[in-house]
């Protein structure tokens, strides 16, 4: 059983605490491990090219799934690619999702405990019963607010003395959520890293030519026609186009957003599906079909409007404090604005007008 749990869960303390018992040498893998190493590698590779690793896999091999997971992250880091830290962090986590379901609540209650430290209580079964579990509401506060929809907003949980009820699916949601955070903290150093062997070299010169094939097919889709339309976006959309370009994984309120706003300003579909291509779960079919029905082409032909100001507060998406003209409301009448459209409108607006003086004067 201690088996399978390190090698479901490679991240996990009780899968480090064995790896450290292992007193492996970074420098002698390939040699020492050569299977391990050559199938990290591999992950490695589909991660890069397909953006998957696999999910169902052999746990019952005493340390192989730790060894993997160890030798992908030193290829990781030696690679030094955000979009692929974020990747394999993110397939972690869906990976645990999905191994979760299909495990007992001692697995549950082991994962939570021991890795996360979450105070984490099974409640006593009644057939009457909405809730399997109850969390401490700190510890819910630590991934909740990332998954945003209106549901995980601590004012829709059920709270008693400061523990939270919750189902074993939404359980397994926040551990998943923890698991991405975690994974994507646990970074080793490059003072940790020793200068490697020749043997190396071959390897990550294939994965270094594979890391600049996806950067430049998915290499960041500014979406702006001209200089004039980048300077006149809120400072809300410009950072959820950041984290989209360095291929961190969006919230669900972060993708309508962006994909209502560059619809209402006149952007294409084809443009609006290239700002995801480097989500980590980006499949351009169903991205495609989600812009299209945005737009009102698809379903009832309703074309949708861009989040209003209070709406993107409440979310956590508004960042006017970056941008003083935003948060005053530096507009004819002074009033803020109640809409990132009514920026981008007005400073377009002023934007073209101080042009036109240019081209008066010149």
């Amino acid at each position: 059983m201690q088996n399978i749990f390190k090698n479901s869960f490679p991240f996990s303390k009780t899968a480090a605490e064995h790896l450290k018992e292992l007193d492996i040498d970074i420098r002698t893998l390939p040699i020492d491990f050569p299977t391990s190493f050559k199938e990290a590698y591999k992950r490695v590779q589909d991660l890069i090219e397909n953006n998957v690793i696999p999910e169902k896999v052999d746990t019952s091999l005493t340390s192989q799934e730790i060894l993997i997971y160890a030798i992908m992250r030193v290829f990781i880091e030696i690679l030094n690619e955000d979009l692929l830290r974020n990747r394999f962090a993110e397939a972690y986590s869906k990976r645990t999702e999905t191994l979760l379901l299909t495990k007992d609540s001692k697995t549950i209650m082991k994962l939570a405990s021991k890795t996360f430290n979450w105070e984490l209580l099974e409640e006593e079964y009644e057939s009457t019963r909405k809730y399997e579990w109850k969390l401490r509401f700190n510890y819910f506060l630590e991934v909740a607010p990332s998954l945003m929809a209106n549901d995980w907003k601590l004012i829709n949980q059920e709270l008693h003395n400061g523990w939270i009820s919750l189902t074993k699916e939404k359980v397994i949601r926040l551990l998943a959520e923890k698991t991405k955070s975690y994974v994507l903290r646990r970074k080793i150093s490059r003072e940790e890293i020793p200068k490697l062997p020749a043997i190396y070299d071959s390897y990550l010169e294939d994965l270094n030519l594979k890391i600049g094939a996806l950067k430049k097919r998915f290499e960041a889709q500014r979406v702006y026609s001209d200089e004039v339309m980048k300077s006149a976006y809120p400072p809300c959309i410009n950072s959820v186009l950041k984290k989209a370009e360095k291929g961190e994984n969006l919230t669900h309120t972060e993708r309508l957003f962006l994909t209502f706003f560059l619809l209402n300003i006149g952007h294409p579909v084809s443009e609006v599906v290239d700002v995801f291509k480097n989500q980590p779960d980006f499949k351009e079919d169903m991205t495609r079909y989600q812009v299209e029905f945005a737009a009102g082409k698809r379903g009832s032909g309703t074309k949708y409007t861009s989040f209003g100001c209070p709406k993107l507060i409440s979310y956590g998406v508004c960042k006017r404090e970056l941008d003083p003209w935003c948060a005053i409301g530096k507009v004819f009448n002074k009033k803020p604005f109640k809409n990132p459209l009514s920026y981008y409108r007005a400073k377009i607006f002023i934007i073209q007008r101080e042009k036109e003086r240019e081209n008066e004067q010149s």
